[in-house]
């Protein structure tokens, strides 16, 4: 994991393209759920595997959840449980395809024309990691390199 350069980059797109029409399960994973982390990991029919911190829910053309929603009350009745929320709305979805940000090193899964979920690549450090059934995988923070 973590190669380095152009080529890198080519490969570890051309891995992702192969991410079409795969069914997923979204778990919570144990990532400590302070400051607007609520981490989840996805593991796709294939076998793939993508840990993330920091994600959110598009659905209709807006936001509908993300991590940092994660143990708020915004006026609620009881706090948001975003990682139980994520897995029942992603429950049985298929993911048509996996893009990736060449600027951010974001991923987005396109689950229908108003679906994707968004997880975020925000510093140097590994806000997300993929590892592919072959045991190749990547970290965000190689991703661009």
């Amino acid at each position: 994991m973590g190669e380095y350069g152009p080529q890198a980059v080519k490969a570890f797109e051309q891995k992702l393209a192969e991410l079409k029409n795969v069914g997923i399960e979204v778990a919570a994973d144990n990532t400590p759920d302070d400051q607007g982390t609520a981490g989840i990991t996805i593991t796709f029919s294939d076998g793939t595997v993508l840990a993330g911190a920091y994600w959110r829910l598009i659905h209709d053309g807006r936001a509908v959840l993300s991590s940092f929603d994660h143990k708020k009350r915004y006026g609620l009745p009881a706090p948001i449980d975003a990682k139980e929320q994520i897995a029942r709305l992603l429950a049985r979805r298929i993911c048509q395809n996996v893009q990736f940000d060449r600027v951010t090193a974001d991923l987005i899964l396109v689950f229908d024309g108003t679906t994707k979920l968004q997880v975020f690549n925000f510093t140097a450090f590994e806000m997300w990691a993929l590892r592919f059934p072959d045991g190749t995988g990547e970290y965000s923070n190689y991703a661009l390199e």
